[in-house]
């Protein structure tokens, strides 16, 4: 799964969502620099939080939620919600 969004006001940044459901490799990255990576291949939680910080002048908290499916996650889609500052901003979801 593969997404991407913008924020901000002033001071505009791109972040970028890559999740390979079958290798576990996932990687978020804020203007083009890598932000945070995480390896998953077996997870016993529905939910999965990954949270940061993005901006200089304008500062924005990111949170997204990548919550799996009960049975059979490895072939189902997974959901990913976004907040930006604590308010829900977008949902995604695919494989």
């Amino acid at each position: 799964m593969k997404f991407s969004f913008e924020i901000g006001y002033r001071e505009k940044h791109v972040v970028e969502f890559e999740f390979n459901q079958i290798v576990g490799n996932l990687s978020i990255k804020v203007d083009g620099r890598e932000e945070m990576s995480d390896f998953q291949t077996m997870s016993f939680s529905l939910v999965k939080t990954y949270e940061f910080e993005v901006g200089y002048e304008e500062r924005h908290w990111i949170k997204i939620d990548k919550i799996r499916k009960l049975l059979l996650a490895g072939f189902r889609k997974t959901k990913y919600e976004v907040y930006v500052d604590g308010t829900f901003f977008k949902e995604y979801e695919g494989r």
